[in-house]
């Protein structure tokens, strides 16, 4: 029994060290303030995933959160958002957000020093990086958001800005410049807990909206691992590190675990005991991005709180095109010179097709922000007409230009073209652009003889002819007519 029970306990401590650190966040054990998970009211209306459109904040564990759509800020939900908290691991969202656009990634290598190293209290995660040893930036980077290492931002921040102090300055000037509140104050690029080290849900939120425009960032922050290649180290030290496999505790973004939530592209965890579980999140569905911010809630809640809110978001969100507007309403224009065969009479629908097809116009917004558009559609828009509305046309001509005009995006133009082909009439007279071109056409300086030209003037000249000899025939015969002899008078004998 004694050697069984000697080799559960061996399986069992080999588990445990082989097993991924809850987060892998700046765990803090510190007696005096221990973590309490918050709990749901006991009176909160029940959550039901089958109505995600239903939320209310005694939904959410977590104290204070909020909800924005990604590329216009709109709030979509928020709860106690303008509360001050600390952030934890989730400022090295800032952290990160500065070094891609300070940093040459291409050439830059940061030497980790033992300073970067001493910053970080023992119980809080590491990457974990040796003094001496080499890191190309973007490796850096990648490294501390995806295994959130406290001494990676150290390090960043020294690189940068020659210390921590002035990094956190830099932070704080950055978060003004992005429109944060004076409810926002960093003091290192990690997210140790400090009690001057604070913001807010909302805060928080403009911060990841603009760092999620970075592509570099975006990409990074999608994946709950990390391959960061092979590094060196300073001439005389033994610093440097084999290729290795980095893992996080972003659990949403892992297919494996029980938290994997598919619509989810991000971003970032933070804990302490302080600050309780905090994640920044991202999500996607179809055309709509969305932002959470997540703080102080449970183990668990931290991840059910994000999905609340994601699908929330997702039924108060539309997305949709100007060719989709314009095709609940399209333009209908009536042909000229039509055959006497066509059953439409000459009515002709318009299609739209986009000049430049690259060029991503998707209006994303609530349903009355919708329905006001397409309710005026008519005017943010502009037709300059390109041809006359004449047969014969063929399916695919282009009749005009619509420009629309974005909020966002500036403008794009589409081409109206005809939806079916409309046949000419035959003995329909020519236009005058068929005129034209076919006088240009001809080599002959002298117009062609055509009775066309003839008859018309022809007959017209003769009837006039005919008019004044009628004219004059009728006149001659009132000159010759007899003259009354006078009566001689008569007188009585």
């Amino acid at each position: 029994m004694p050697q069984r029970l000697l080799v559960l306990l061996c399986a069992l401590l080999t588990a445990m060290l082989l097993m991924p650190h809850a987060f892998a966040e700046d765990e803090t054990t510190e007696e005096e303030n221990v973590f309490v998970q918050p709990t749901l009211p006991p009176d909160a209306i029940r959550y039901d995933s089958a109505h995600p459109d239903i939320l209310e904040p005694d939904m959410l564990y977590a104290r204070s959160a909020i909800l924005i759509e990604a590329s216009t800020g709109e709030v979509l939900f928020e709860k106690n958002a303008d509360e001050i908290m600390y952030p934890a691991s989730t400022t090295k969202i800032l952290t990160a957000y500065i070094a891609l656009q300070m940093a040459d990634l291409e050439n830059d290598v940061v030497t980790i020093s033992q300073n970067a190293i001493d910053l970080v209290p023992p119980t809080y995660a590491t990457i974990p990086l040796s003094a001496g040893e080499m890191v190309p930036m973007l490796d850096l980077i990648s490294a501390t958001l995806v295994r959130s290492g406290n001494e990676g931002a150290n390090a960043i921040a020294e690189y940068l800005s020659g210390s921590i102090e002035s990094f956190a300055d830099l932070m704080n000037q950055t978060a003004q410049m992005l429109g944060c509140s004076e409810d926002t104050h960093f003091v290192n690029p990690s997210g140790v807990h400090d009690d001057n080290h604070y913001t807010t849900a909302r805060d928080m939120a403009i911060i990841a909206q603009a760092a999620m425009r970075n592509e570099q960032f975006a990409a990074i922050v999608s994946q709950n691992t990390y391959d960061m290649a092979a590094t060196s180290s300073v001439e005389g030290t033994n610093a440097g590190h084999p290729r290795r496999t980095l893992v996080g505790g972003t659990y949403i973004l892992d297919p494996e675990s029980d938290d994997y939530y598919a619509k989810a592209t991000g971003v970032k965890t933070g804990f302490t005991n302080k600050a309780g579980r905090c994640f920044v999140g991202a999500a996607s569905s179809g055309s709509i991005d969305l932002i959470s911010v997540v703080f102080y809630s449970s183990n668990s809640g931290v991840w059910s709180d994000t999905r609340k809110l994601m699908e929330y978001g997702f039924t108060q969100i539309q997305s949709i095109s100007p060719e989709s507007l314009y095709a609940e309403d399209p333009r209908v224009i009536d042909v000229t010179g039509f055959s006497l065969d066509d059953e439409l009479h000459g009515e002709l629908t318009l299609g739209i097709r986009a000049v430049d097809e690259t060029k991503d116009m998707t209006i994303i917004g609530n349903e009355d922000r919708i329905n006001l558009l397409r309710e005026n559609f008519n005017q943010i828009s502009s037709v300059q007409w390109t041809r006359e509305f004449r047969a014969p046309i063929s399916v695919g001509d282009v009749m005009g230009i619509l420009t629309y005009y974005s909020e966002n995006n500036g403008t794009a133009e589409y081409e109206l073209v005809a939806t079916r082909s409309i046949a000419a009439r035959e003995d329909a007279p020519p236009t005058l652009e068929q005129i034209e071109a076919y006088t240009a056409s001809d080599e002959n300086p002298w117009p062609r003889f055509s009775w066309d030209l003839v008859v018309p003037p022809a007959a017209a000249l003769l009837l006039l002819i005919a008019l004044i000899r009628f004219l004059i025939r009728h006149r001659r015969k009132r000159l010759k007519a007899p003259k009354i002899k006078p009566v001689k008078k008569r007188y009585l004998r």
